[in-house]
């Protein structure tokens, strides 16, 4: 008679999970020791809060694939852990939960201890998830448990990905099952579920948008998280080179393309360059892959950004209700967006247009070299000023990084700095939140980033604000010794709430000072306080060096409003 608990771990492994983040709690505790049994096939990270474990989840889920795995008890999941559960349904992250109700000895009736079944004297915890999840099932029963487990995975890996959920009883979880041959369906090995192509772009299409792009003038293309998600890195590089497009990303798909190519116009919007901006107003037809073109995008979705009534948009994207969501287009296709791209190139070449790419990649160059865009610099990128300019650190790191290194943002200024001065190096090369966007999102993802990482360094990008709210991350890069760097952006305040203050309140987005490279050496970690500019090259070489954990705590200035560039 096997335990559904087996059952469960048999589900999640066949569909290639091989690591699980959780605070043990509730009956979901024996989930973790059944998994961790099976160490051969699965790491069970032990979390200090379920807000950490749950951004480590998502970053599981943007980096493999597949469904970070996030469990824990009930309330503390659906409360502390919708810090990430948040996040990966907005930002389009794969993620399976599965916690509990804590219906202690069958009492949620009577108001039993942290229930929450949704009855009088308790929370309803399926309700909870069900407002921030594609899916979630309520198992009261055994086989359901291992049911839902298995529908999770799918709904969580189909379409836009995103978090899917599995809420349990105790009798439930901790069940068993009587005769596995005689249940009605059977339970079917969890990849057999999972074997779907996803949606692809028909060939008229594929034609239509490549006569289109051919007789444009000036196109452009815009790449969004759904270009990273499908892996089109190889495809929007080679779009661009094949007729001299240049590309133009959102927030969340900056470094879908290395913005060192020639092509690489960077980050439209407030959050980016100038000249991406622009050229996107100047372009005659757009072609916007996996980005929804939302507000925050397209400075507020303004007809000066894109004039619909003189520009052609064709929109690319895994959910058609995406398309045409914002702005109306001229043709919506729901499509995979590598696959997309990768017939849109074949019709392409099919046709072999003329088409002067060297004198677009020459346009392209010189507006670039035009002062007025100040591409990726400001007047404070050199600065040799103390305290040190947030621009400068900015510019350090650009000039140490490696191909291989991995930035992940996190919420406030630290991630504007980034997007508007920091110009990657590699596809894929810059990873930060952006769905709800909330501090300390990074000191946790970037945890589990070093641990799926083989080579190169992870290196969490946070400003002080945010790393107080995460200090227990040092705790478990400690236990599991994961050498990623924190840089943290000390300014002794919360920048960006700071900045929406009038000036004589700003006080209340001040903190008094804190030394946060005492605080990680006091909790066993590799730390360095760094004051003068000449003491911050040296810090982060070798912290780019060690095998250890490490912490920079660069003491910055204070800026009197947020300079993302001086022409705002």
């Amino acid at each position: 008679m096997p335990r559904v608990i087996d059952l469960t771990v048999d589900a999640i492994i066949e569909a290639g999970i091989d690591h699980a983040f959780c605070l043990p709690g509730g009956v979901t505790q024996f989930l973790i020791e059944g998994l961790h049994k099976r160490k051969d096939e699965m790491n069970v990270i032990v979390a200090r809060h379920e807000g950490g474990a749950s951004a480590m989840a998502d970053m599981y889920g943007r980096l493999t694939g597949k469904p970070g795995l996030l469990l824990g008890q009930g309330l503390w999941i659906g409360t502390n852990g919708a810090f990430g559960i948040v996040e990966a349904f907005l930002a389009g992250s794969p993620m399976l939960i599965i916690t509990d109700v804590s219906d202690w000895d069958n009492k949620n009736l009577q108001g039993s201890y942290q229930c929450g079944s949704g009855e009088y004297g308790s929370v309803d915890l399926p309700n909870i998830f069900r407002s921030m999840t594609k899916f979630t099932t309520y198992a009261t029963t055994p086989i359901e448990v291992v049911y839902g487990v298995q529908l999770a995975i799918k709904h969580a890996t189909s379409g836009r990905p995103g978090p899917a959920a599995v809420v349990t009883r105790l009798s439930s979880l901790g069940g068993m099952i009587d005769d596995p041959e005689a249940i009605d369906p059977p339970i079917y090995p969890t990849k057999g579920l999972l074997k779907v192509r996803p949606p692809t772009i028909s060939k008229k299409d594929a034609e239509t948008i490549a006569d289109m792009l051919i007789n444009a003038e000036k196109p452009i293309l815009l790449c969004g998280r759904g270009s990273r998600v499908s892996g089109a890195y190889d495809e929007v590089r080679a779009l661009a080179e094949l007729i001299g497009v240049p590309v133009a990303t959102s927030y969340m798909g900056k470094s879908v393309i290395p913005e060192i190519h020639d092509l690489a116009l960077g980050v439209m919007g407030g959050r980016g360059q100038k000249l991406a901006t622009e050229y996107v107003g100047m372009a005659d037809t757009i072609l916007a892959v996996g980005t929804c073109l939302a507000p925050d995008n397209t400075n507020s979705c303004s007809k000066d950004f894109i004039n619909c009534d003189e520009q052609k948009i064709i929109q690319i994207d895994i959910d058609p209700r995406n398309a045409g969501w914002t702005y109306p287009i001229e043709l919506g296709v729901t499509s995979d967006a590598k696959l997309a791209l990768q017939s849109i190139i074949e019709a392409i070449k099919a046709k072999n247009p003329s088409i002067d790419v060297q004198q677009r990649i020459n346009d392209v160059k010189t507006m670039k070299e035009n002062p007025d865009y100040e591409w990726f610099t400001s007047k404070w990128y050199n600065s040799n000023s103390t305290p040190i300019e947030p621009e400068r650190i900015v510019k350090e790191i650009h000039e140490l990084i490696r191909d291989d290194d991995l930035i992940v943002l996190d919420a406030g200024n630290n991630r504007l700095w980034f997007s508007t001065m920091f110009k990657s190096r590699a596809p894929g090369q810059v990873i930060g939140p952006g769905g709800a966007a909330g501090m300390a999102w990074s000191p946790s993802a970037a945890v589990a980033a070093q641990m799926l990482k083989d080579k190169g360094k992870v290196i969490s990008i946070v400003g002080d604000g945010g790393m107080l709210m995460a200090l227990y991350n040092y705790a478990t890069i400690q236990q599991y010794n994961v050498p990623l760097l924190y840089v943290v952006f000390n300014n002794a305040s919360l920048g960006n709430v700071r900045d929406f203050f009038s000036r004589k309140s700003r006080i209340l987005g001040e903190y008094d000072e804190l030394n946060y490279a005492k605080i990680a050496n006091s909790m066993g970690l590799d730390a360095i306080r760094v004051e003068e500019l000449e003491d911050l090259r040296p810090a982060l070489q070798k912290g780019l060096t060690s095998d250890k954990p490490m912490l920079i705590d660069v003491v910055t200035k204070r800026a009197s409003h947020l300079r993302v560039r001086s022409s705002l």
